[in-house]
C-alpha cells in the first residue's frame, strides 16, 4: 500500500526504521505543517500539509496514512482533520519486528510500537496508541485510544488506561489499577 507518514518531528526517525523493516508499504513522502515542501528527512521527502490530503491522494496513488506525532491531543487533532477531509483512508499499525507479541491481542489502527516491545495475551490496544522502547504491556491490559506507553514501562495484569493518558518513562503500574481519561503518571 502506498502510504505517506503525517509529522515530520521527534518520532520521524523511529517510525521510518519500523515502516522500512516492516516492508509491507511503500513510503511515498511526509507531510508536514511546518517544514520546508521539498525538503529530505531519512530519505523522504515533504510532500505537502494535512490540508492538502485529498491532492495529495490523487497525485501519488496514496491510500493510508501512519502518524508519527507524540503527542497525544495533536496526534487525535491531525487525525480528526485528516479523517474529515479523506474518511477512506487506511491508518496501517506501525510495528518494529522486533516486538513480542501474544496471539491473543487485539489492535486498534493507527498504532505505533517501537523495538522491544512486549504485548502479552489478551491485550487491547486502541486506536492511535503509541507504545515506545522496551515498554511492557501484561496480560489482559487494555490501552483505550491515543494513549501512549513511554520507554521502559511495565503495565502489570488487567491494567487499564484511559483515553489521551500518558505513562511516562520508566513507570510501573501494578497489576489491575486503572488510570483514567487525561492523565500524566
Amino acid at each position: 500500500m502506498n502510504i505517506v507518514i503525517i509529522g515530520g518531528g521527534t518520532q520521524l526517525s523511529y517510525s521510518v526504521d519500523i515502516l522500512e523493516k516492516q516492508n509491507l508499504h511503500k513510503i511515498i513522502g511526509i507531510v508536514d505543517s511546518n517544514r520546508t515542501i521539498g525538503e529530505s528527512i531519512y530519505g523522504y521527502k515533504i510532500i505537502g500539509r494535512q490540508e492538502e490530503i485529498i491532492q495529495l491522494m490523487d497525485k501519488h496513488v496514496i491510500e493510508g496514512c501512519v502518524i508519527t506525532i507524540g503527542d497525544n491531543w495533536s496526534r487525535k487533532k491531525v487525525y480528526d482533520q485528516i479523517n474529515e477531509i479523506a474518511p477512506n483512508l487506511k491508518w496501517p499499525n506501525a510495528i518494529h519486528p522486533s516486538v513480542i507479541i501474544s496471539n491473543r491481542v487485539e489492535f486498534g489502527k493507527g498504532i505505533l510500537v517501537m523495538a522491544g516491545v512486549i504485548i502479552n495475551s489478551n491485550a487491547y490496544l486502541g486506536d492511535f496508541t503509541n507504545f515506545f522502547t522496551n515498554c511492557n504491556v501484561e496480560h489482559d491490559c487494555y490501552i483505550d485510544d491515543f494513549a501512549s506507553i513511554s520507554a521502559g514501562v511495565v503495565l502489570g495484569g488487567k491494567v487499564k488506561i484511559g483515553k489521551f493518558s500518558a505513562i511516562a518513562l520508566n513507570a510501573t503500574v501494578f497489576d489491575r489499577i486503572t488510570v483514567g481519561d487525561n492523565t500524566v503518571i
